[in-house]
């Protein structure tokens, strides 16, 4: 999935979860995705992260994904998804492995 379709569907997602009153049509992948940013608390963060692994067909990892900066920007947030899409989940290689 190239760059620019990867953001304009993270843009969906977050102007589904949040509403579209809260993200700019030209978001900027620096963009704080709390504070001084889109103001998300960490339920709508939840719910960010839920709607995107839905969206993207993937799953992460929160022992590794989920604390740190991953999920301190709208492109940190893009890198991971793109990380994850290139990693196979837990799930498809259990279902690969036995076949």
């Amino acid at each position: 999935m190239s760059e620019g379709l990867q953001l304009d569907k993270l843009h969906a997602v977050l102007v589904r979860v949040i509403g579209e009153a809260r993200v700019p049509d030209d978001i900027d992948i620096d963009v704080p995705l709390a504070e001084d940013g889109l103001g998300l608390d960490s339920v709508e963060l939840l719910h960010v992260v839920l709607a995107c692994e839905t969206e993207f067909g993937i799953t992460f990892e929160p022992a590794q994904d989920l604390i740190g900066d991953g999920l301190k920007t709208v492109g940190t947030l893009a890198d991971l998804i793109r990380r994850r899409a290139a990693t196979p989940s837990r799930a498809t290689l259990a279902r690969a492995l036995s076949r």
